[in-house]
């Protein structure tokens, strides 16, 4: 939806209606606008993915941090080593102290991986991504050794997400009681939760604290109320904006914050043994990824805030391949490989897509009409985005294409993306190829650094090449700033909130 300054007036009675009022500046509580919130609210486990880790991560710390450029930082942990294949050593932090007041120490990493490594709910999505952890043992006060059940060469990537909670608090509450007043080491303290609503204050105690007073998440799932709340002085801060709505939001005074999310937004193509289809023929698969104008994509849809992609991860990740470039828009060559391959007038596919993202909807309807260009008809359908992702783990899709990205969040490293688009997916993959799976395995463990560079740009090359997807662009998402907030900023799903001020 398209903000005018002439409907700017008119919207303010909109805005009006969304949750909360305008605080005073010295109040300095600020008002984040989201889509929804973490669905087992204050469970440090419960997943990574956004919006819940937008409020987890500000009340729970990891062990390490990735940065912008894709590297490993220390957090809660201050180094680390490989003991053995299966065994790390993390040293730790000594100046941090849990929201409660009781100490962080190498007792609450080893309860935290324990308890991960233990019979629990499935539905912990921490669970499941960490199924590779065999227990933790404590050194001393700020040594601890986290062991696998097989070699798990990148941990210290995924020590940034094991978010540690006090154990004590765990322990005394259970998991439905910590979930409404959890206990971390992070800048945020949870006062209560209303069905559309969670309040936050600052946590005085932590070794990164606020610079306001606290933050309001509030859910107001319609994009166009949440521009509105920004623009009257409800919300501070609005997430999943799109490039209509930036002048308006700079005109009074605010500004756009780019955030990427460490994936590949992708047309996924189903072929195989199993199914009579035209894109079984690589060909065909080439000429799908010649005949989209991207670069247009990007530009006008996106702001031309990212860049096309030229393989199925993004530039900060461990693997990615400098020397690969994006398919070109030809037209000309799409043509020519559509009529080697027998299908010179085209033909018919099935699309499925459950939106989400930037002008989601708008950037399936282009490569579709794009497509049309080389015969190809493309029936486009809408599925509800719950049940996509249920029916695509238990591998239900049967349409021919479908939207998807290609992540290699939370560990920022290219071999992430093959625990679901390859072999390794547990239930029914939509993508199997053995003749690049030796490889991929052998990457998932490989210990000596270069040799794991080279086998993963090697499944880079090979995915580009086959085509198993349509690779449009490296993900990105924005976020409107109210006049008034100066310091944001955002790195693979993490917000820093230590550094935001209400200026």
């Amino acid at each position: 939806m398209l903000i005018s300054r002439r409907s700017f007036a008119g919207g303010l009675a909109a805005a009006s209606m969304a949750p909360g009022k305008t605080f005073s500046a010295d109040q300095r509580i600020l008002k984040i606008g989201l889509s929804g919130l973490p669905f087992e609210k204050g469970n440090a486990f419960s997943n990574f993915q956004t919006p819940g880790i937008l409020l987890l991560g500000g009340i729970f710390d990891g062990l390490t941090r990735m940065t912008k450029q894709g590297a490993v930082e220390p957090w809660l942990a201050t180094s680390w080593e490989a003991v053995n294949d299966l065994t790390w050593r993390f040293t730790l932090r000594d100046d941090v102290v849990f929201s409660n007041g009781k100490p962080f120490n190498a007792d609450a990493v080893a309860h935290t991986v324990n308890y991960l490594t233990g019979d629990g709910p499935q539905t912990e999505g921490l669970r499941r991504d960490f199924r590779f952890l065999d227990g933790a043992t404590v050194i001393d006060a700020r040594t601890v050794d986290i062991k696998t059940k097989a070699p798990v060469p990148m941990f210290p990537r995924y020590a940034a997400v094991l978010l540690i909670v006090e154990p004590g608090a765990w322990q005394d509450m259970g998991v439905e009681q910590f979930s409404l007043t959890p206990v971390g080491t992070g800048p945020l303290m949870v006062q209560g939760w209303e069905p559309a609503r969670a309040i936050t204050k600052r946590n005085p105690l932590s070794w990164r604290p606020l610079n306001v007073d606290g933050i309001d998440f509030m859910v107001i799932p319609d994009n166009a109320a949440r521009i509105q709340a920004l623009l009257s002085g409800g919300l501070d801060v609005a997430y999943q904006i799109a490039p209509e709505d930036f002048e308006i939001i700079e005109s009074i005074g605010g500004d756009v914050a780019s955030v990427k999310d460490g994936a590949v937004y992708s047309v996924m193509l189903q072929y195989g043994d199993n199914r009579e289809t035209p894109l079984n023929d690589i060909r065909v698969r080439q000429a799908l990824n010649y005949a989209i104008d991207k670069q247009t994509i990007v530009d006008v849809l996106l702001g031309g805030r990212t860049v096309v992609s030229s393989q199925p991860t993004v530039r900060e990740a461990y693997g990615y391949d400098p020397s690969l470039v994006p398919y070109s828009y030809d037209l000309e060559r799409a043509k020519s490989l559509m009529a080697d391959a027998g299908y010179p007038e085209g033909f018919d596919m099935s699309l499925l897509t459950s939106g989400g993202g930037t002008n989601a909807d708008l950037v399936v309807q282009r490569v579709a009409d794009d497509l049309t260009r080389i015969g190809v008809r493309v029936d486009v359908q809408q599925r509800a985005v719950m049940r996509f992702l249920m029916d695509f783990i238990r591998g239900r899709i049967e349409s021919d294409a479908f939207t998807l990205q290609w992540g290699s969040y939370p560990i920022v490293d290219s071999i992430q993306t093959t625990n679901i688009n390859s072999c390794r997916k547990v239930m029914a993959p939509w993508l199997c190829d053995p003749t690049i799976q030796p490889t991929i395995d052998a990457a998932w463990v490989e210990t000596d650094p270069d040799l794991a560079l080279d086998l993963r740009q090697e499944v880079m090359g090979h995915y580009r090449e086959k085509s198993p997807s349509i690779l449009l662009y490296e993900n990105i998402g924005f976020v409107g700033l109210g006049p008034r907030i100066q310091g944001f900023d955002q790195t693979f799903g993490y917000i820093s909130f230590e550094t935001i001020r209400c200026d």
